[in-house]
C-alpha cells in the first residue's frame, strides 16, 4: 500500500461495529476497510474506507485469510482495538459528530502531521 501513517482505532460496546472488510491472504490483498456505515461506532471512531487493517486486538492480520479474520472479529465481545495503516495521500473524513476531535492528538500520536493539521483546523488556524 506504500507509505502511510499508523493509527490506533478503539471502539467499545460490542458489535455491530459498522464497517465491512475486504481482502485477505487468500486473495493476495491486504485486509482493508471496504465500507463504513453512517451513524455507526466505526464512523465515529475515525476509521476510514481504504484503511489497511494491520492488527485486531493485538492479532496481526497480514497472514490471515478472510474467513480467519471473520472468526477473529466474531470473538471480539466488548472492546475492539485496531491498528490501521492509512495512506499518506488518503483524505481523512469525519462522517458523523465531530465532538471527538479534541481526542485525536491522543489517538493519533503527537508526532502525526495529521494531528497537527486537524488541531490547527479546529482552532481556526
Amino acid at each position: 500500500m506504500g507509505t502511510g501513517d499508523f493509527i490506533c482505532i478503539s471502539m467499545t460496546g460490542g458489535a455491530p461495529w459498522g464497517f465491512r472488510l475486504q481482502g485477505g491472504k487468500e486473495q493476495k490483498q491486504p485486509l482493508q476497510v471496504a465500507k463504513i456505515r453512517s451513524q455507526s461506532k466505526a464512523s465515529g471512531s475515525g476509521l476510514c474506507e481504504g484503511d489497511e487493517v494491520v492488527s485486531i486486538n493485538g492479532n496481526p492480520c497480514a497472514d490471515l485469510t478472510y474467513p480467519e479474520v471473520i472468526k477473529l472479529m466474531e470473538s471480539v465481545t466488548d472492546s475492539l482495538q485496531m491498528l490501521i495503516k492509512r495512506r499518506v495521500d488518503a483524505p481523512f473524513h469525519f462522517l458523523e459528530d465531530q465532538s471527538h476531535l479534541p481526542s485525536l492528538p491522543r489517538l493519533l500520536g503527537s508526532s502525526s502531521l495529521l494531528t497537527a493539521t486537524l488541531a490547527n483546523q479546529q482552532m481556526g488556524l
